[in-house]
């Protein structure tokens, strides 16, 4: 169409995880014949939302990684708006070292936005050099949650955009849970889980260690991780050490993690870090109960009753206590009114996006 609005999202790789899911349930509820999303990435991966991007009517283009070609990165990404024309460029990053390319894009002709989606990040000293030009560089400010904005912003202004889920999809489903059992064979037991790439802020380490625990309380207690990632091989490994092998199952990238959440009784969170976790949003609409560290913001909390955080400075065995007492006849009621209220309905934020996309464009 050709009054349809193309918005550039920039990121590093649309591989399932938290910023990538969030983007693809908003493009999956977005009016299309409106506004259509294009990605510039540094990598495509197997099993990544690439392919889909493009049945949906979008297009994915390369660049180098910033950090290895910060000139060519940003040359290629000028190019980029500057030729297709886009009016909106949108970088969604853990860090500001993205200003160069906040700056490439701004200079191409683009309204900037840059979206923060976390509130720490290992990257300290560079992130401050960045943080220094940064507002410099766009004309929005987004921010998953009030602690990402001030990691990335500051004293800047910002707005709050929830990391929004699909309800009707994340509501407990008895049918999927049950299909969930049969493939795996867990009739009988409790199940544990945690969802998260295999990454060192994860914390699989101290994760495997509460499962080791559990399992000493728990005979019927079955681990399940959901991810992929580099420390996969470490985290098999440690399994075996601590003699949990046989009851731990690491299923890789799943694209069914909505009947997955139906099927599990507790999740388990142990992060070192977090903006603001998309999966404990979805976790709290199905109404799984979540054991989650305590250096993750309280405004994930969406939901009563549900949530429990404890400090990852605690041992694994008062971990594990919680987490057997969770999974006691959990009520997987969704609480739809209070995940609403709070903003986390990806349809109301679809709508919002929609207007503010029309706004941004006109004003261009």
């Amino acid at each position: 169409m050709s009054d349809q609005i193309r918005v550039l999202h920039v990121i590093g790789t649309m591989y399932p995880g938290g910023m990538e899911n969030f983007i693809m349930n908003l493009y999956e509820n977005i009016d299309r014949n409106l506004i259509q999303f294009d990605f510039a990435v540094h990598m495509i991966k197997e099993n990544d939302y690439t392919e889909k991007i493009k049945e949906m009517g979008g297009s994915v283009y390369i660049l180098p990684r910033l950090m290895n070609n910060p000139l060519k990165n940003i040359c290629e990404l000028y190019k980029i708006v500057k030729d297709n024309r886009y009016k909106i460029v949108i970088r969604h990053t853990s860090n500001a070292l993205v200003a160069p390319q906040l700056w490439a894009a701004k200079m191409a002709g683009a309204m900037v936005v840059c979206h923060s989606h976390t509130e720490t990040d290992p990257k300290l000293l560079p992130h401050r050099i960045g943080r220094m030009f940064i507002n410099k560089c766009v004309d929005e400010r987004f921010a998953c949650s009030d602690n990402a904005g001030k990691w990335m912003f500051k004293n800047g202004n910002y707005r709050i955009v929830r990391n929004a889920v699909d309800i009707e999809k994340f509501t407990y489903n008895t049918q999927a849970s049950e299909r969930i059992r049969r493939e795996f064979g867990m009739y009988g037991k409790n199940i544990y889980c945690h969802i998260g790439n295999f990454s060192a802020t994860k914390n699989h380490k101290f994760l495997l260690k509460i499962y080791a625990e559990i399992a000493e309380i728990d005979s019927n207690a079955a681990f399940f991780c959901v991810g992929e990632g580099d420390l996969r091989t470490e985290i098999e490994r440690q399994a075996v050490e601590l003699g949990i092998q046989d009851k731990l199952i690491l299923t890789g990238v799943r694209k069914d993690v909505s009947d997955l959440m139906s099927f599990f009784d507790v999740l388990i969170f142990p992060s070192i870090y977090e903006g603001l976790p998309l999966t404990l949003i979805e976790a709290q609409v199905s109404g799984l109960p979540c054991l989650i560290s305590d250096t993750i913001t309280d405004e994930v909390i969406v939901t009563n009753g549900l949530v429990e955080m404890e400090s990852i400075r605690r041992s694994p065995k008062i971990w594990a206590e919680k987490a057997v007492e969770m999974a006691k006849d959990p009520d997987r009621t969704c609480q739809y009114e209070n995940i609403k209220e709070n903003g986390y309905d990806i349809k109301s934020l679809s709508k919002w996006y929609e207007d503010f996309f029309k706004q941004a464009a006109e004003r261009r």
